[in-house]
Parts: C-alpha cells; structure tokens; sequence
C-alpha cells in the first residue's frame, strides 16, 4: 500500500501540480463566468465536476510523460519518469484509472459533462499518441491546446448547469489562444530533446532568433484578443484583459532579450511568466465575477 501511494504521488510530481491548478482554475472561471451563482446553488455538483476535470487532466499529462519520455531525458528532466523513479508499468495503471474515474465522476453530473471528459481525453491520445502525434507539430500543438483549453471552461459551465454566455466565449477563446500561442515558449529550453524526438517545433524549424522573433508576434497577438473582446462583447472583462496584456508585454520582452541564452533556467523565463499571468487573470476573472 505504501508502494502504490508513492507511485501515485510521483504521477502527481510527473502531471505538474502547477498545470493541474491552472486547469482547475480555468474550469471555475467557466463556472463564475457563466453562473456564478452556482458556487452556492450547487455546490456539490460543482465539486465532482472539478474532480473529474482533474482526473481528466491529470490522466493526460501523465499520459503525456509516459510519450516523452525520450525528450525529457535528452533535456535533462528531474520528473518522475525521466529519472525512473516512477515505473512505466505504474504510470501506465494510474491512466488507465484516472481516465475511468474520471468519466463516473463526470457520470454523477450530467451527460454534457461526460461528454466533455470523453473529449479531453481524446485530445490527450491525440496529442501525444495516435497515428501521427500532434505534439510533434505547430499546427497540431496549437489546435490540440486550444482545444483543450476551450473545454475545460465549457466544463465549467456544465458543472454548472449553465448555457455558454457572450462572456464564456471571450475568455474561453482568448485565454485558449494565449494557451497555445504564449505556451509555444516552453519549446525554447527543450530544443535537443525535441530534435532528437523528431519534433517539429519553432525553434528546432526556425532557430534559436527566428522561433524567438515569431514567438513575440503570437504573444502579442494571443495578449490582446482578450482586451479586444472587453472593449467590443464583455466590458466586464476589461480588468483581466489589462492583466493579460501587461502579461504578454512581459513575456514578449523576455522573449526576445533572451536570444542566445544557454542557461536552461533563462530559457524557461518566458514559459514561467506566461504561467504566472494566467494564474493572475483567472485569479482576477474569478475576484470579479464571485464577489
């Protein structure tokens, strides 16, 4: 028993607890955003939601470790996996376990919800499974990501019980592009490990200074959709989307200040900052629509 309690622990560690919170944290601003009464009307309901959400992302980044297992070592990862202190065979059960727990929890909310674990999970194989993985390109990256950003907060408001509002879709849409966009930084730190998986990803295609000058671009671009929907569909959202731009001006500048740094912790600097602001802009989303 013990065994199995660290084996489970290290698919936490491998699952990065810090992604699994922002997920939870998007999948709440789909509940404030769309019915924030539900944190008091249904509050029960919103907790196996949230339980199945996680058993649903966790499932898939584990998933995901088990898949690049090549690369991490040739990056020099510290995770579970990489180093062997979780087993194969291990991580393999838990996936396996987590997938079906989450699909009975999100059975005890309604059909919309399993529905939408069912699809996480699916977009999970396909990202790093499948017949042609889509972690091993832009384009597949990008929409795989999106995707799974897009329905995490759909799940929220299911949770719910509640339709997809104007609001919903803004900060759906533009936080799932800054997902996919601004998340292209990690690529920055993982160019060996990527290369010697057959990754085709911008700095492995485009180099160090062109991945980096096209990397600025997205996050511009990803930084100010949410503003743009503020001002034009969902003024209440103007507070985040500030936060969100003062985000992206942060990574941006760290992006391309960065060129030629061969420390893998500068190289990360970018990846970390994107992570801090959606932290910040759900933490803000939520302040807003709750109180």
């Amino acid at each position: 028993m013990a065994e199995v309690g660290r084996q489970v622990s290290a698919s936490w560690r491998e699952a990065r607890p810090v992604v699994q919170v922002v997920f939870q944290l998007r999948f709440f601003a789909g509940v404030a955003v769309a019915a924030p009464q539900g944190i008091v009307a249904r509050p029960a309901t919103l907790l196996l939601g949230a339980l199945a959400w996680l058993g649903a992302t966790w499932c898939v980044y584990l998933f995901n470790g088990l898949s690049d297992q090549v690369e991490d070592r040739r990056n020099g990862s510290t995770r579970p996996l990489a180093t062997g202190a979780l087993p194969v065979r291990a991580a393999r059960r838990i996936v396996v376990g987590l997938a079906l727990v989450a699909l009975a929890l999100a059975g005890a909310v309604s059909a919309r919800m399993v529905a939408l674990v069912a699809l996480m999970l699916a977009l999970g194989w396909a990202y790093s499974a499948g017949p042609r993985p889509q972690k091993g390109n832009m384009l597949g990256f990008v929409l795989v990501v999106a995707a799974g950003g897009i329905v995490t907060y759909l799940a929220g408001s299911a949770a719910a019980g509640a339709p997809v509002t104007p609001d919903l879709v803004v900060v759906m849409v533009a936080m799932s592009l800054w997902m996919a966009f601004a998340g292209t930084t990690k690529d920055l730190s993982d160019v060996a490990g990527d290369r010697a998986a057959g990754r085709r990803t911008l700095p492995v295609l485009l180099g160090d200074r062109g991945a980096r000058r096209l990397m600025a671009g997205l996050v511009v671009v990803a930084g100010n959709v949410l503003l743009a929907g503020a001002l034009l569909v969902a003024p209440a959202l103007l507070v985040p989307a500030t936060v969100l731009a003062v985000g992206a001006g942060a990574v941006v500048g760290c992006v391309l200040t960065g060129a030629g740094a061969a420390d893998r912790r500068r190289q990360r600097r970018p990846y970390r900052i994107f992570m801090a602001s959606q932290y910040a802009v759900h933490l803000t989303v939520l302040g807003l629509f709750l109180y």
